[in-house]
């Protein structure tokens, strides 16, 4: 089935502009990815149900929690809703959105140049839903500080949240909060989680993941 004018448009775009910086294209989809190791920043040309056209949504994605789809665990959405009216003036907008995301992918980058630097920012957001607080504490315990740790997963853990997957991150949480008593195991456990993280996106197994 041949793609609509405004997606070619938007993956032209992405190929001149983001490729270039290592990010490559989940299959023939609006959705681009890069591989950080323990982390990957994604970038989505979201479409609309009712318009032609594009939102932008980069973000980071931690890969210390298993599953096999894409999400914006830090970041979302960048840019509003850009129109399609016609192929020349699309055009000029899909080299925008995609200028724009090299921007956040820059950004991005900088902003997470190790896990303990991702620790110090996760832990001083404020204030903190499940996931933020989930994420937070595996950051801080993979980076040593094991105190901080426990009292994020004692968060997640106690929620008040009764939906099945919000229990089963809160007994995870448990289990983390006394597994990061002993740094160094709880630092081999959530490298095997992300080295079994990684093949669920086509990313090589082996190889340097730059957590410390």
């Amino acid at each position: 089935m041949a793609q609509p004018t405004h997606t070619k448009l938007l993956t032209a775009a992405a190929r001149r502009i983001l490729r270039p910086l290592g990010l490559r294209q989940r299959g023939s989809s609006r959705l681009w990815f890069a591989d950080q190791g323990w982390w990957l920043i994604v970038v989505e040309f979201q479409p609309s149900g009712w318009s032609k056209g594009s939102y932008l949504n980069v973000g980071a994605m931690w890969l210390w929690f298993e599953k096999n789809h894409f999400s914006f665990d830090e970041g979302y959405r960048v840019e509003s809703f850009a129109p399609f009216e016609d192929e020349a003036q699309f055009a000029s907008l899909a080299e925008n959105l995609a200028e724009r995301a090299a921007d956040e992918i820059t950004r991005l980058r900088s902003l997470f140049p190790s896990v303990e630097v991702a620790a110090h920012y996760l832990a001083a957001k404020s204030p903190k839903e499940l996931w933020e607080s989930f994420h937070a504490g595996v950051a801080c315990g993979l980076s040593g500080y094991a105190t901080l740790a426990k009292r994020f997963f004692s968060l997640v853990a106690d929620t008040g949240d009764t939906r099945d997957w919000a229990q089963a991150v809160a007994s995870l949480a448990r289990d983390y909060s006394l597994a990061v008593e002993d740094v160094s195991g709880f630092r081999c456990r959530i490298e095997q989680v992300i080295r079994r993280t990684r093949p669920l996106f086509k990313l090589a197994e082996d190889g340097d993941l730059g957590l410390y």
